[in-house]
């Protein structure tokens, strides 16, 4: 993993811990949380998947979900859907670039390979046309679209740091 990588994957473990920390939640009581809606890690699983920030935008939205935390205004019809955790990533997806009708997924994947993504282009429109994309990958996506859905949890300022770092290293 590059030093652009583990930056991106220190934001999306922050991410994480902090909606854990706001609602006094450990690593075990959030695997029994997400039982619930059927996903089966163990503590020590979780634990280590998002200490290494290798957490997706679909289990970001569990998590959010089964903690009862507040969701981004703009995400709320999206996760409020039947359909899959993919398939409201890909909602989500599609509501953050509905505010920015100039912005294609092609624009988009340009945009988070500058910001230091690791993945080709055709890659990246993949996984959000799938809605497997990763948080790291997702957080480059809002710093890309310029989003602040996720300031509740994380400091804009913060995404911009690593975004600029990312950019100063490809340079």
């Amino acid at each position: 993993m590059s030093q652009v990588d583990t930056r991106w994957a220190d934001m999306a473990a922050r991410v994480v811990r902090v909606i854990l920390a706001r609602k006094g939640m450990g690593y075990a009581e959030l695997a029994t949380a997400l039982q619930a809606v059927g996903v089966t890690e163990s503590e020590r699983s979780l634990a280590l998947r998002v200490m290494r920030g290798r957490v997706k935008l679909s289990m970001l939205l569990q998590i959010l979900h089964v903690t009862h935390s507040t969701i981004p205004r703009l995400w709320l019809d999206a996760i409020s859907r039947s359909d899959s955790w993919e398939a409201r990533a890909t909602a989500i997806l599609e509501a953050e670039l509905s505010r920015h009708p100039a912005v294609s997924v092609d624009d988009l994947t340009l945009r988070m390979v500058q910001l230091g993504a690791s993945l080709s282009e055709k890659t990246l429109a993949s996984h959000i046309d799938q809605g497997t994309i990763s948080l790291p990958e997702f957080l480059q996506c809002v710093l890309a679209l310029g989003s602040l859905s996720l300031d509740r949890y994380i400091d804009y300022d913060d995404l911009i740091a690593v975004g600029r770092s990312a950019v100063g290293e490809r340079s």
